[in-house]
């Protein structure tokens, strides 16, 4: 069974690139997810609703550099700072983009009252006060949004679409756009907690996606998991229960460190800046590539997973320490949000795996490739991280 399975995994590389050595294949590979890895999570939307009398005040806020991009000219002049495009033209694009319906498919009226532009920050927004208006007879509460003032042109832009609720609170997530999914449906609130949950599923898993330097450092970590170090060196193979509880240790671990600073800074009680985390996220990447390389601390790879897993942790908390949620809302939205993280960090790992396991015994040398590759991605990591712009 066992020859069966390392036939199959090589005949699978081998149709992946077919007359490219394995080691050239595995390079290849690392350089795709590199490149996926390149960016961070994109900045995203967020839309927050509130019932008036007879209309919905929202207040909508675009990072600026992505709102460029979908409007199709210069917002912003970057060596003076000064505003290139009239609030007329943004609030004339808004609405075009901003399509509420009323169940009888009637559309509302949207009309942006007030544009802000929130320059000082970084990275710098654009937030716009639109005032939502159903046609006569319809439902105030109930209604479908259409929104793709983003999303349309960046595609891996989310929205999140919160509801203030009446008397003051901390909004709740009602749902997310993005592209290809641009409508939310929506009705009247309704206080119970689990509004909104498959959304916050649904971006944990989209975070460590469209962030995958976490997924990197975890990889990076695994190469050495099929060997034993002798004399400095990564040479022997270990055995097949020992790999196994290799990679079980290493991804508990892991898993383990950045769920705690994911749940204390989800609640605010550590809350860092962002940049120096995402420069220690680096470091954590290429720390795991020199290991992968040379033994540095052979069988404490599970000390060394938990410890940088703290650090990604906090970069988890900020996805949803930004929504603002409270009480059994707050305790359930980082339920779904971790278990999205999960999912796909165990789809990745399976998936790694038996390669990282195969190559290691075949192929030598695509672990150095491997690791060079993603040591070499982690220092220009850390120079963009630490010196942005």
């Amino acid at each position: 069974m066992r020859t069966y399975l390392r036939a199959a995994m090589h005949g699978w590389l081998r149709a992946l690139a077919p007359g490219v050595p394995l080691a050239a294949t595995l390079a290849v590979a690392l350089v795709c997810m590199a490149t996926a890895a390149w960016a961070h999570p994109s900045p995203r939307s967020e839309l927050v609703l509130a019932l008036q009398d007879d209309s919905i005040r929202a207040e909508l806020t675009l990072p600026l550099d992505e709102l460029q991009l979908a409007f199709g000219a210069p917002l912003l002049d970057g060596a003076t700072g000064r505003v290139l495009a009239s609030d007329a033209a943004v609030a004339t694009y808004l609405v075009g983009h901003i399509r509420p319906v009323a169940p009888d498919g009637r559309p509302w009226v949207v009309k942006v009252q007030a544009l802000r532009w929130m320059l000082a920050q970084r990275p710098a927004d654009v937030v716009a006060t639109v005032v939502l208006r159903p046609p006569g007879g319809a439902p105030l509460g109930t209604l479908v949004l259409d929104m793709d003032a983003i999303g349309h042109h960046v595609q891996s832009h989310v929205t999140l679409v919160a509801l203030r609720e009446p008397g003051g609170g901390a909004p709740r997530l009602l749902g997310t756009l993005r592209f290809g999914q641009r409508k939310l449906a929506i009705s009247d609130a309704e206080g119970r907690w689990w509004p909104g949950m498959l959304d916050l599923f649904t971006l944990g898993m989209r975070h460590i996606v469209d962030g995958a330097d976490h997924l990197l450092f975890l990889v990076t970590l695994l190469l050495p998991a099929p060997l034993r170090a002798v004399q400095g060196r990564w040479a022997a193979h270990a055995g097949t229960r020992q790999v196994a509880v290799r990679l079980l240790a290493i991804v508990t671990a892991f898993t383990a460190g950045h769920c705690v600073t994911l749940v204390l800074g989800a609640v605010g009680w550590i809350v860092l800046p962002a940049r120096p985390v995402e420069v220690v996220i680096a470091l954590s990447i290429l720390v795991s590539a020199v290991h992968a390389w040379r033994p540095l601390f052979p069988g404490r790879e599970w000390c060394v997973a938990a410890g940088f897993g703290l650090v990604h942790g906090l970069a988890f908390a900020a996805g949803i320490r930004e929504l603002g949620l409270h009480g059994s809302r707050l305790a359930a939205g980082i339920l779904a949000f971790n278990l999205g993280v999960e999912a796909v960090q165990a789809v990745a790992v399976l998936v790694a795996a038996p390669p990282i396991v195969l190559l290691a015994r075949r192929v030598p040398q695509a672990r150095a490739v491997a690791a060079a590759l993603s040591g070499a991605v982690a220092v220009l990591w850390m120079v963009q991280r630490s010196f942005p712009g």
